[in-house]
């Protein structure tokens, strides 16, 4: 079988037809590998498995799929959290119900505060904001540890995200007291910054997504509407489990912003063996305290 190799006369490799002759010898060298194989007793090598990112690669060209169809917690050989959650992260996009989903999981205990978009947006509790400014220029997970020991000492001035919080946090929040908030594409984590934050060991990270094509039209209807309500109590289609149809497709931007998205962070989920929770958005639309409550489940694993 070498022979073969040694066999090809020199003038037809400098022919024009060199790189059909060259395919057809490798594929022939393939087929008498193979039968070599077979003689000596030995398996063929198995197929090279695909990883992750390939994988997320070849679904996203066909389109966008659903990565899940229900509440999903996907765990991992480090699913026993190594320490007790101080930090809820919300990794979704705009018009995904993420705020809803943020107030929910603050009410789940008075010692829940709710820092909405920290990193980035007008969402931000006044308090949550002060860090946010304060701590431009330090890494997002210094920032964010900075707020939580900051609210968890004095407390937090209630509002719409924070309903009924003790005034004596440092007394009744001192062992469990957490900040739950968002992080969008647009907040601007990336990398080591965003890997460092999904990482930490007291991180819970809940992945929330919704279809971008129902982005988009949501956006739309948000901006002609001004109606950027985020209670799916007030959607009166939320009886049926979803929004209206959508008959528009997502815009190329916003697909191509919304796969990268979600492929770096569950790449980072992936490589990092994270334990995390996969949340689509109709499960959270069609049952938000089920779904809130399994979501409670995971973070208070320890």
């Amino acid at each position: 079988e070498i022979c073969l190799l040694s066999s090809l006369p020199e003038s037809a490799m400098r022919a024009s037809t060199s790189v059909v002759l060259l395919m057809q010898l490798l594929d022939a060298v393939s087929r008498v590998s193979g039968a070599v194989a077979f003689r000596g007793g030995a398996s063929a090598p198995a197929p090279r498995q695909q990883s992750y990112i390939e994988k997320t690669h070849l679904r996203q060209q066909s389109g966008w799929t659903q990565f899940v169809e229900k509440v999903t917690p996907i765990l991992t050989q480090k699913s026993k959290h190594a320490e007790e959650a101080r930090f809820l992260l919300i990794v979704s996009a705009q018009r995904s119900a993420s705020t809803s989903l943020a107030n929910s999981l603050a009410q789940q205990h008075e010692c829940v505060y709710n820092c909405n978009e920290f990193f980035g947006g007008a969402q931000v509790n006044k308090q949550c904001r002060a860090f946010k400014h304060l701590g431009v220029g330090l890494p997002a997970l210094r920032r964010i540890q900075l707020a939580r020991d900051d609210l968890c000492e004095h407390g937090i001035q209630e509002d719409f995200s924070n309903p009924g919080k003790p005034v004596e946090a440092a007394q009744e929040c001192r062992y469990s007291c957490m900040v739950a908030l968002k992080l969008f594409v647009g907040h601007g984590v990336f990398g080591k910054e965003l890997a460092d934050l999904l990482s930490h060991p007291q991180a819970r990270v809940i992945v929330l997504e919704r279809d971008p094509a129902d982005r988009w039209c949501s956006l739309q209807e948000a901006m002609i509407n001004r109606d950027w309500g985020t209670d799916p109590s007030h959607w009166e289609t939320a009886k049926n489990s979803t929004l209206p149809a959508c008959d528009h497709k997502a815009s190329p931007e916003l697909l191509q912003q919304h796969q990268g998205w979600y492929e770096e962070v569950r790449g980072i989920l992936h490589e990092g063996s994270i334990p995390h929770v996969e949340v689509p958005f109709d499960a959270f639309v069609r049952d938000s305290e089920a779904v809130t409550a399994n979501i409670w489940k995971f973070v208070t694993a320890h």
